[in-house]
């Protein structure tokens, strides 16, 4: 059994403690590297005409809580020439606001999706897990980073500094690791998500 202290090196998803018991002996925290996000991501563009006929564009939503689809109807298209394919197990950020946490991991269901310019994705080396940076992007550090990274505009429009986001620093350990606490982490919020209902359905009843 290994006690792993989260904070500064491994988010943990918003309804945990920030200490957490991960009964697994092959995680090795010693052997963890200090990197920058841009050190281990590489833009991801797939362009395509704007279609005319209709098409499902994606939106990531505020507070990190993932990415929606909404069905563009002929006529309401977007004015640009040019959209971006989206693809699984991508970062991607709404740069509009990113400074109010609008960050996802892209997942199966977002690939049938174009986005604007507005929403950069990001595709991951071979060595890092997308599903270990699903708790990644949770942390209060990077919420901040991103915060920092998005100068002061009009209203609540601030506009990200991609280049300032991309020298975000974590700790990460080996693939194999990461595969391991990302699987615990989805196994306990899908657990958690379980209880929930069930206390839900219950106050209904009482």
């Amino acid at each position: 059994m290994i006690i792993l202290d989260c904070a500064g090196a491994l988010p943990v998803c918003q309804h945990v403690r920030r200490t957490v018991v991960v009964k697994n002996d092959q995680i090795n925290t010693s052997a963890w590297e200090q990197r920058k996000l841009g050190e281990v991501v590489d833009q991801y563009r797939e362009l395509v005409p704007t279609p005319q006929n209709g098409y499902v564009r994606m939106g990531v939503r505020s507070h990190a809580k993932g990415t929606f689809l909404t069905p563009v109807h002929p006529g309401e298209q977007i004015e640009e020439s040019k959209l971006s394919r989206v693809a699984p197990d991508n970062l991607v950020v709404n740069i509009v606001f990113a400074w109010e946490h609008a960050v996802a991991i892209t997942g199966l269901q977002d690939s049938e999706a174009l986005v604007s310019h507005r929403f950069p994705q990001f595709s991951f080396h071979k060595d890092m897990s997308p599903e270990f940076f699903k708790f990644i992007i949770l942390d209060d550090r990077f919420r901040h980073h991103l915060w920092l990274a998005s100068p002061s505009g009009a209203g609540r429009n601030k506009t990200l500094n991609v280049s300032t986001m991309l020298e975000y620093g974590f700790v990460v350990p080996r693939k194999a690791e990461q595969e391991l606490i990302g699987s615990f982490f989805s196994r306990l919020d899908s657990l958690i998500t379980l209880h929930q209902r069930k206390q839900s359905r219950w106050s209904r009843l009482h």
